[in-house]
């Protein structure tokens, strides 16, 4: 043995004692109750005090291992003599100038080495690495929660059963719920439309879908609080515990709302330069075809009112000569609108009240047989700022569309004329709402094709839309239609707004 083992008492039982404490990986010291002197330390002891066997003879329990210690092994040693317990735990930092700071636990008891005497035992085991550790995993976990409530991104965990575990903010925008209302509340399948859930989790566990345990763009509908349908897709992973047992899921959703809502533009924009194509190419053709045949129109027209001068009123063959000319007529209105779609010229332009050339079509309009039983409501804003174009060619639009309308209610019906500005888009809008059968959605999307119509033969050409169209592309504008079969049809024209006349949000 040593002789740093044994202070200052020969004693026995110490020394017996001391043999046993000697290689212990723990710190050992005794100590006296009363003037808490050290008596032992073990190696262990010493090398954590940071001194010597000599120097810790006679040092008081309470000094040798820092301030922090201090009131922890003060209140331990009061409770031990107060007799109320027989041994105290203890977990403290030792702080010692010029060394590192330890974590140890441990704990104090008195002992009775002799009949006569007692001695204070101090046990303590460092613990630091499993600290720092602990510390480490605790901080991790903290950043990795804070990853997951900061997400944008809606990120729900489950446990085995399918119980939500972790709702982030995502989450809760996305579905309407507050994670209090959530977690360890509801389960996972509630979200999902149908049988959703289920067919997840035989996915999630077949290697085919994206990995072992991993489920990838898992396509499916989501129900909100409100009861909307919101389209998604799902990154679903499961989640292990230490025996490798499923322990739950984390699930990463992805909102395709704005997905499909840009898909759609997309396909729009698609259709409008498909059809600028188609109107483009077709403008040369009909430019080339209507100057063709409106000279030989002309010479029917001339020689057919010759005709008719000629003959008298009683003579039968005049009806059949007033046919021919009014037929010569209606094929040169046709051409003559094949010239204005193939022309595709920008006319003298100025500044244009919507709401005044609106009201002119109407009052040229109103007089026709066809409005007698329409009823005509106008909701038309004050102060609509002034557009840019061509007075004529707007109410061309105006009007074309006003009388599809009346067509399409079959002479019965309400005919609900609106405009208004946004300012956010810097336009002005005229909206033509008929109670008509509507659209289905073949149809809508022809509209504005050449010579496509619904009409019966000989009732239109099929020119007015697609005329409306090329015009409002000429003054940068659009046309845009709202229908459904069986809920009537709105045609919204859009002109832009010079800068200076927008209209204030």
């Amino acid at each position: 043995m040593s002789d740093s083992a044994v202070f200052s008492d020969d004693h026995r039982s110490i020394r017996v004692l001391a043999g046993l404490w000697e290689r212990a990986p723990q710190a050992l010291a005794l100590f006296t109750p009363g003037g808490r002197r050290i008596r032992y330390a073990n190696p262990a002891f010493s090398r954590l005090a940071g001194a010597s066997a000599a120097q810790l003879q006679g040092a008081t329990v309470l000094g040798v291992l820092g301030k922090a210690a201090r009131p922890v092994l003060s209140e331990a040693l009061r409770d031990l003599q107060s007799g109320q317990v027989e041994t105290v735990s203890l977990e403290f930092d030792v702080e010692i100038p010029l060394r590192p700071r330890r974590r140890v636990e441990g704990r104090m008891e008195i002992v009775p080495v002799s009949e006569k005497r007692r001695l204070g035992a101090l046990h303590l085991w460092d613990v630091t690495p499993r600290h720092e550790t602990e510390d480490e995993l605790r901080g991790t976990l903290a950043r990795l929660r804070q990853v997951v409530e900061g997400s944008p991104y809606p990120v729900v965990v489950t446990d085995a059963r399918g119980v939500i575990t972790r709702f982030n903010r995502g989450a809760e925008a996305l579905l309407g719920f507050s994670a209090a209302e959530v977690v360890g509340r509801r389960y996972i399948q509630d979200f999902y439309e149908g049988n959703a859930a289920r067919e997840v989790m035989e996915r999630v566990r077949d290697p085919q879908h994206g990995g072992e345990g991993v489920l990838e763009r898992y396509e499916a509908i989501l129900i909100t609080r409100s009861r909307e349908r919101v389209p998604v897709w799902l990154t679903v992973h499961l989640l292990y515990g230490e025996n490798g047992a499923e322990a739950g899921t984390v699930s990463f959703i992805h909102d395709l709302r704005h997905v499909m809502e840009l898909e759609r533009r997309l396909e729009e924009v698609q259709m409008q330069l498909i059809h600028a194509d188609k109107m483009a190419s077709l403008g040369k053709l009909a430019a080339g075809v209507a100057h063709e045949i409106n000279n030989p129109l002309g010479g029917i027209l001339l020689f057919g009112g010759l005709l008719l001068e000629d003959l008298d009123f009683s003579d039968p063959r005049r009806s059949d000569v007033d046919r021919i000319v009014q037929e010569a007529r209606r094929c040169k209105e046709i051409v003559n609108s094949l010239l204005d779609f193939a022309h595709q010229r920008r006319r003298y332009q100025e500044p244009v009240d919507l709401n005044a050339a609106l009201s002119q079509c109407m009052e040229l309009l109103g007089g026709k047989a066809l409005f007698h039983n329409i009823r005509v409501r106008r909701e038309l804003s004050d102060d609509l700022p002034l557009v840019v174009g061509n007075p004529s060619q707007i109410k061309q639009v105006f009007t074309n569309i006003v009388t599809n309308a009346v067509d399409a209610m079959d002479g019965e019906g309400e005919l609900i004329l609106r405009s208004g500005c946004d300012p956010d888009e810097g336009t002005v809008w005229v909206a033509f709402t008929d109670t008509g059968p509507g659209m289905s959605p073949g149809v809508r999307q022809r509209i504005f094709e050449p010579f496509f119509t619904t009409k019966e033969p000989g009732k239109g050409t099929g020119l007015g839309l697609s005329l409306s169209y090329n015009i409002m592309r000429m003054h940068r504008g659009d046309i845009r239609v709202e229908s459904e079969p069986g809920r009537g049809t709105t045609f919204t024209v859009v002109f832009p707004v010079p800068e200076e006349e927008r209209c204030e949000p």
